[in-house]
C-alpha cells in the first residue's frame, strides 16, 4: 500500500478511511506528504496541483482516495512554461546562490522565470580538482555534484523572494555517464509548494541527450 510504504507506518498503525494526515497517531510532516504525492502521481498518472494540496484533499485517507478516483481518468494538465526573464540588464543570478565559487556548479544562467523555472549551464574542462580522484585515467562527472548543480538551479527557479533554500530531498536517476570535457545543460521547473517545501522537476542533458532526471525538494525555512 502506497500510504503505508511512503509514510513508513508500522504494522500496528491502522490505515483506515478516516485516518487523518495531520494531528493523528502517525508522525507525518510536509516532506512525508511531498514524497507521497510523487508516488501517487507516478502510480496513477495524474498531476495534483499545489492548490489542491490542502486540508480538504488531505483531511484523511478517504478524501485523498476520492480525489484520486475523480481525477485519475482525466488527461492531467501541465502548466505552461513561463516567459523568459525580461530583456535589458539581466540580474546577476549567480551572485544570488548561497554557495561560494569553489562549490558553485553552475557556470552561467541562461533563463530564469522566478517562481516557475530556471536553466543554466555547467562547463567542465576536465582539470577540475575532483576529477583527479574520481576514476583517475577515465574521469567521470560525479553524479552527486550533478544533483547539486540541479539543486542550485532549482534555488534560482524558486526566486529571490523565497530566500535561501536548503536541500531536503533528492530523487535523481543518472541515465548516462558524462566524461569531461562537457557542457551540461541544467533545467528546473517548480511543480509544487507545501509549507516551506518546494519541489522541482529537474533534467540535466549533454547535447540532445538527457543524462539525469528526477526531482529535487528544497526547504525555505
Amino acid at each position: 500500500m502506497i500510504i503505508r510504504r511512503d509514510l513508513k507506518l508500522g504494522a500496528d498503525v491502522p490505515v483506515t478511511e478516516d485516518m487523518p494526515f495531520f494531528g493523528g497517531e502517525a508522525d507525518i510532516d510536509s516532506l512525508d506528504i511531498l514524497l507521497l504525492l510523487s508516488s501517487i502521481e507516478k502510480e496513477f498518472g495524474l498531476r495534483i496541483p499545489s492548490e489542491a494540496v490542502g486540508r480538504e484533499v488531505f483531511a484523511n485517507v478517504g478524501t485523498l482516495v476520492r480525489y484520486i478516483e475523480q481525477h485519475s481518468t482525466g488527461g492531467g494538465s501541465s502548466a505552461a512554461a513561463g516567459n523568459s526573464a525580461s530583456q535589458g540588464r539581466a540580474p546577476d543570478y549567480l551572485s544570488r546562490l548561497p554557495h561560494g565559487e569553489a562549490f558553485r556548479f553552475v557556470t552561467r544562467v541562461t533563463q530564469v522565470t522566478e517562481g516557475e523555472s530556471a536553466e543554466g549551464v555547467w562547463d567542465l574542462g576536465g582539470s577540475e580538482p575532483f576529477f583527479a580522484g574520481h576514476f583517475p585515467g577515465q574521469p567521470l562527472v560525479p553524479g552527486v555534484l550533478m544533483a547539486e548543480a540541479l539543486a542550485q538551479v532549482s534555488g534560482l527557479a524558486a526566486g529571490v523572494s523565497a530566500g535561501q533554500g536548503r536541500l531536503a530531498h533528492v530523487d535523481v536517476r543518472f541515465e548516462r555517464p558524462v566524461n569531461p570535457p562537457a557542457q551540461i545543460r541544467l533545467r528546473s521547473r517548480l511543480t509544487r509548494t507545501i509549507g516551506t517545501l518546494r519541489q522541482f522537476d529537474v533534467v540535466a542533458s549533454v547535447g540532445n541527450t538527457d543524462v539525469a532526471r528526477g526531482t529535487v525538494a528544497l526547504s525555505f525555512a
